[in-house]
């Protein structure tokens, strides 16, 4: 190779690094902005026809998490993250409280203990989503004593997916 061709291989080289540097910023950021432009559009088809209940929940969210703001202010930066963090996580877990003990086993790597009672009202008042898709349900000898197996009504548990065209906004990304 000539004098040229080197300079040209050593200018490819130099070039080369920022350029697939350059591609895999473009990736990150196109795959930011659909993944964003998706979540923008489940958002709406939810808030188009939101759970029955949805609203006061988010009620008694937001109004602990100001509650949290309201306490804080004269506070230390602490304080000023901790309060409403944590006001709102509580207000969360009032209102949700299956996904939150759901959340918590996940988290923690020790085990939660929980009563009895309370077992068997988390596991069969409120079917989780795994449960609902599963084809096997448990006969009356496999519950607990004194529990009731829960069969919600298929309409119920819409949550917007109604309409067909709304098919594609449901996908799953890798």
């Amino acid at each position: 190779p000539g004098h040229l061709q080197m300079g040209f291989a050593s200018i490819r080289k130099r070039v080369g690094r920022y350029v697939g540097w350059c591609k895999g910023v473009y990736v990150f950021v196109k795959n930011g902005i659909t993944d964003t432009v998706q979540f923008g559009k489940d958002a709406y088809v939810y808030m188009k026809n939101p759970p029955r209940d949805f609203l006061p929940k988010i009620g008694v969210i937001t109004a602990s998490g100001l509650a949290g703001v309201i306490s804080a202010r004269k506070g230390s930066r602490f304080k000023k993250i901790a309060y409403p963090l944590g006001l709102t996580t509580l207000g969360a877990t009032v209102c949700y409280p299956v996904q939150s003990v759901i959340i918590a086993k996940l988290e923690s790597s020790a085990e939660i203990e929980v009563p009895g009672k309370a077992t068997r009202v988390l596991t069969y008042s409120v079917p989780l989503s795994t449960e609902l898709n599963s084809s096997e349900t448990k006969t009356k000898s496999e519950l607990p004593s004194g529990a009731t197996q829960f069969l919600p009504d298929p309409k119920l548990m819409d949550h917007g997916q109604s309409h067909p065209e709304d098919v594609d906004m449901y996908s799953t990304r890798s």
